[in-house]
């Protein structure tokens, strides 16, 4: 099911409180939002879980402690996305799995068989232009995300660190304390 927008609000809230980084900064909530949009295109062809392909978006990143090397930064961030939302997932762990499965592995550089962590693996990836890196169709899990004109678009996205306009409109989160 997926989140509201109150829901939503207050899990970015959560994740903002604990967050070391620059919220717009590289691996901040201009990525998130790109992953997110990349992940849900690709997962409305590979028929991965939506659910988990944005929750991913949200954690995969969430508890880096530099924009640099950082290996254990994809378990810190499948941790609190266990601890934030172990009950959302009562009766659906194998969900849970995955998503934590996702968040903890996808720096690993492997290809993965299950749609829905492929299709995860593969948004995330599909942002790497934005760090001067192209990403490789070899690396990519899924054929969706190989597609010529997925890339392209991607691409294009992540060189203008495009920001989604459902991300300028709440993601910033203003608001909040702490704004950079």
């Amino acid at each position: 099911m997926p989140l509201d927008g109150d829901q939503l609000r207050e899990l970015l809230g959560a994740i903002r409180g604990q967050y070391r980084l620059a919220w717009t900064g590289i691996h901040g909530v201009g990525h998130w939002a790109r992953v997110l949009d990349a992940g849900l295109r690709v997962a409305s062809v590979t028929g991965a879980d939506p659910e988990v392909v944005s929750l991913f978006a949200l954690f995969h990143d969430a508890c880096r402690v530099n924009d640099g090397h950082d290996p254990r930064h994809g378990a810190r961030g499948a941790e609190l996305a266990a601890a934030l939302l172990g009950p959302r997932f009562d009766g659906r762990p194998d969900l849970l799995r995955t998503l934590v499965r996702a968040c903890a592995c996808h720096t690993d550089g492997c290809r993965d068989q299950d749609a829905t962590v492929g299709t995860c693996w593969d948004a995330d990836r599909l942002d790497l232009l934005r760090v001067g890196i192209r990403p490789s169709p070899h690396k990519l899990c899924t054929d969706a995300a190989r597609d010529p004109a997925v890339l392209a678009w991607a691409n294009d996205r992540a060189r203008r660190g495009h920001l989604p306009a459902f991300a300028r409109a709440s993601w910033l989160l203003n608001d909040l304390r702490g704004v950079d």
